[in-house]
């Protein structure tokens, strides 16, 4: 017998799937009722074309009725039979809707189960620790001190050589993801105060990551940041 132990489901998987599950869901229902609102629509065209065929024939088959009258009544049919034409039409997209929407949530709901049975992939040792920062990282690092202006205060210590700290990478990193997560959201004054204000302390501080180093990278280790020109 195997002594190894299965982990069990990744619960955030299986939360974003039953997100996704519920979204195709409220895809179904709205697409239903639009095909349903359509199919109405549909039903009332219709019974239009079917009044005015009455009436044509009616006219037609009366000694009384003027020819104006009996080609009046033919091109109200007329009319009757493209708003049937344009009814019928909304209501094959809206049938094609539904049916695209129901294949979503079966996709959804296939994820969903396969989500609940497979074991959450085992995290290494040295997650969240990047052997040195990407080089996207580095870029927003440096476009971001330039134009700081909270942490220009004579308590505040800067390394140049920030990739040189693996702790600065890993915050540094988790920041700028955020970031990006923020700006696409339109969240931006939630990271600020949630994530960039929690980590100042530690990136900036004198008794932050660089309180060493004054010494040791650089004579001059007061954080001094370039100004906008």
């Amino acid at each position: 017998m195997s002594d190894q132990t299965t982990s069990a489901p990744d619960p955030r998987v299986i939360e974003r799937a039953e997100a996704a599950v519920a979204a195709a869901t409220r895809a179904v229902v709205n697409a239903e009722a639009k095909a349903a609102a359509a199919a109405d629509v549909l039903a009332d065209a219709a019974d239009a074309v079917s009044v005015a065929e009455t009436k044509v024939e009616d006219f037609r088959g009366e000694d009384t009725k003027l020819p104006w009258q009996v080609a009046a009544a033919e091109a109200d049919l007329a009319k009757k039979k493209r708003a049937h034409a344009r009814a019928e039409a909304r209501h094959a997209a809206a049938a094609e809707k539904v049916a695209a929407a129901e294949e979503m949530l079966t996709g959804a709901r296939a994820e969903l189960a396969q989500a609940r049975v497979t074991p959450a992939e085992p995290i290494p040792d040295d997650a969240g620790m990047p052997p040195g920062a990407p080089p996207e990282v580095v870029a927003w690092v440096e476009k971001l001190t330039r134009y700081l202006e909270s942490q220009e205060r004579d308590d505040s210590v800067w390394c140049p050589q920030w990739q040189d700290h693996p702790e600065a990478v890993w915050r540094f990193t988790a920041l700028h993801r955020e970031f990006e997560i923020s700006f696409q959201d339109d969240t931006m004054s939630s990271w600020w105060v949630n994530h960039f204000d929690r980590h100042a302390p530690f990136l900036f501080g004198r008794m932050g990551i660089f309180q060493a180093c004054e010494t040791t990278h650089d004579p001059d280790r007061t954080f001094r940041f370039a100004r906008r020109a």
